[in-house]
């Protein structure tokens, strides 16, 4: 299921008035499942400006809203509803908002590595590498 034109659908119609930007810079962070999925694609890994402060504005916002193509942005990115996004959603149609809401379950479901092998192997590597660090440390 297709979530970005939902969603875009209710930040085209919140985000251009917000006077509070929600997109701050330490949660345009990659974690390590998000470099997975866009390494496994052979997608490269936006830049992250280390130099930025981490409260102040995300580095990929742009005039129109994030400059990256939803599929390419932190999870995190993806599924945050900040409180005015959250009324848009229960003010608009119930069909779409139910249909957002099945399409970001099911990400997070995946995300999660529920009902998806990916995602189960991307839990064991990850509990493999961090297992690794641990011993390195230790």
């Amino acid at each position: 299921m297709e979530s970005s034109p939902l969603i875009e659908e209710y930040t085209a119609a919140v985000c251009p008035d917000c006077v509070d930007v929600c997109c701050r810079q330490k949660h345009g962070t990659h974690r390590s499942r998000d470099l997975a999925y866009l390494l496994a694609l052979g997608t490269p890994v936006p830049p992250l400006d280390a130099g930025r402060d981490p409260d102040g504005p995300c580095q990929f916002m742009g005039q129109a809203g994030c400059t990256l193509p939803r599929w390419t942005r932190a999870f995190k990115c993806t599924w945050f509803f900040c409180e005015p996004l959250l009324a848009a959603l229960n003010e608009g149609d119930p069909r779409k908002a139910r249909r957002l809401s099945a399409a970001l379950q099911e990400m997070v479901d995946r995300y999660n590595g529920e009902n998806d092998e990916v995602g189960e192997a991307i839990n064991q590597e990850t509990a493999i590498w961090t297992r690794i660090k641990s011993d390195k440390r230790g």
